[in-house]
């Protein structure tokens, strides 16, 4: 069921639990718990659409290294950032969850087999098509010439894509029209409140223009964007001076973002060739993007970190390509703006481009990249856990009263060491397979000159509430409960201690779902 906290006559909510944020990772938590009888309040502080004051919210200051994600990646709104996001899915490695002896406080207190199982429960979430393993290798299958890389240093890979990445839009419905869940939308949580026994007995919320009011569950889950639950916990001050969680001086500290860059022009032997290793590849209905992975162990070898690189086809904003893109998102959501049939009518050789792209996707499962344009290759890299990349609270308050965020995001040598290493490796593998020569930008192989221009984050942030097996070195343990507080836990990219070069929303998934079932088994045994 749906509630405007805003227009309810209510100002207090009871249930067993109670999760905080209606993005990826508190959809997961809703969702993993529709199949019982637990009460559960799920809490989004804006609406079902885009509201500008609710995006206010998210303004920050920036006293470290630029990143446009802390604005431009952080949607208060019903399915949070699954509304703009691609639906890009791949698992962290094995190797991610492992110690590496050259990089401190590395490792997880959790392994990959441990997490495993969730995995794949979190593809029934993505709505990915599990009978594709993620080894899966297309190329053979559609006789496309087989890459001819030395696999001991650069591995192809595929990652899977969502059919409908929009939370909101895939299973939306399921939570409207489920009698324990409770959407409650325009509540913004402002503070957690301790009890006598330093649980958390409640939780404040405000709506955009005001209203206040109160939530009382047995357990709570903190669902948010990293830097928004951190400043969450920063606000929390009746726990702690410093915020909930705080004795170690730990929260908003090991702040990270996937670092990217453009290191090279891409100019292929044969472009048509070229094309059909890169384009995506369609099996069952479903989008497989293919990229490039750094060898984990070649990385280890050279202290460097892990990394992948992915080809970016560049093209006019008005070409067909891209009104095709346009118009197809629009079809799988049962649109169709008129300005398409303008954009068409208009230039008739548009249609038969359009034809060949329907033909290419429908027939050959394929998608198709541009004839024309600039071939880019784009490098990500992971961070290593640094604690002076960090978040701090601001003076400056917004609307419901609560501090902003002050983001102070650093990037190390070896993050730009590990870029300009992954920049020549592919380059040379493009070389020997004799199917690009790749023109490197001159910040790649002079190590004088200035990069820091060339560097952005991709979107992914996370960090500042760390897991560990240790209170000390930790905001939650393994299970992602905060330390000291019994009924609270971490459903984030907050609480990773590295970040992999894969992307982060699968995990968190998967770590969402693995926190329901925990707090799921608790409440069975108390009642």
């Amino acid at each position: 069921m749906h509630t405007d906290f805003e227009t309810s006559t209510e100002v207090s909510y009871k249930a067993d639990i109670c999760i905080i944020g209606s993005g990826a990772a508190g959809f997961a938590c809703a969702l993993s718990f529709l199949k019982n009888k637990h009460s559960v309040i799920l809490l989004e502080g804006g609406l079902h659409e885009f509201n500008a004051q609710a995006a206010d919210i998210h303004q920050a200051e920036i006293s470290g290294f630029k990143h446009g994600g802390i604005h431009e990646a952080r949607e208060r709104i019903v399915g949070g950032t699954t509304t703009t996001w691609g639906g890009q899915a791949l698992p962290f490695m094995k190797e991610d969850f492992e110690k590496r002896a050259f990089i401190p406080n590395s490792g997880w207190p959790i392994s990959f087999e441990e997490l495993a199982p969730y995995y794949k429960k979190a593809e029934d979430i993505l709505g990915t098509d599990q009978t594709i393993p993620f080894t899966f290798k297309p190329w053979k299958d559609w006789g496309v010439k087989n890459l001819d890389f030395n696999t001991s240093i650069l591995e192809p890979i595929i990652t899977k894509w969502c059919q409908i990445p929009n939370f909101q839009t895939q299973h939306g419905e399921k939570i409207k029209n489920s009698k324990q869940i409770q959407l409650l939308t325009n509540a913004n949580v402002t503070e957690i409140l301790p009890d006598s026994n330093n649980a958390v007995a409640a939780l404040t919320i405000k709506s955009l223009s005001g209203k206040t009011g109160a939530i009382k569950a047995k357990y709570y889950i903190a669902a948010g964007g990293a830097f928004e639950t951190v400043r969450l916990f920063l606000n929390s001050k009746k726990f702690h001076p410093s915020g909930l969680g705080n004795e170690n001086n730990l929260v908003g500290r090991y702040i990270f973002d996937h670092v990217a860059a453009t290191v090279g022009q891409i100019l292929p032997k044969s472009r048509n060739a070229f094309q059909n290793i890169f384009d995506t590849f369609y099996k069952n209905g479903f989008k497989y993007l293919p990229r490039l992975k750094l060898n984990p162990e070649h990385a280890i070898k050279n202290q460097i970190l892990f990394a992948s690189a992915q080809i970016v086809f560049t093209t006019k904003a008005d070409s067909t390509l891209e009104l095709s893109k346009e118009l197809f998102s629009f079809l799988i959501q049962k649109q169709f703006p008129k300005k398409y049939v303008y954009a068409f009518l208009k230039k008739p050789s548009r249609l038969i481009e359009l034809l060949a792209i329907v033909y290419r996707w429908k027939f050959n499962k394929r998608g198709t990249s541009p004839k024309k344009g600039s071939i880019w290759l784009e490098v990500h890299s992971e961070q290593e856990p640094n604690a002076d990349s960090k978040i701090i609270l601001s003076d400056k308050r917004d609307v419901l009263g609560m501090q902003r965020i002050n983001l102070k995001w650093s990037i190390s040598d070896v993050t730009i060491k590990t870029i300009r290493k992954m920049a020549l490796i592919t380059a040379k593998e493009m070389q020997n397979s004799d199917i690009a020569h790749v023109k490197l930008k001159d910040w790649i192989t002079n190590k004088n000159l200035n990069f820091a221009n060339q560097l952005t984050d991709t979107y992914h942030q996370a960090g500042g509430l760390k897991m560990s097996n240790y209170r000390k070195n930790g905001v939650v343990n393994e299970n992602c409960m905060v330390y000291g507080v019994e009924n609270l836990y971490i459903a984030s990219s907050a609480v990773f201690p590295s970040s992999s070069f894969s992307n982060p929303t699968m995990t968190i998934i998967a770590l969402a779902i693995r926190i329901s079932e925990k707090i799921d088994g608790m409440l069975n045994c108390q009642h």
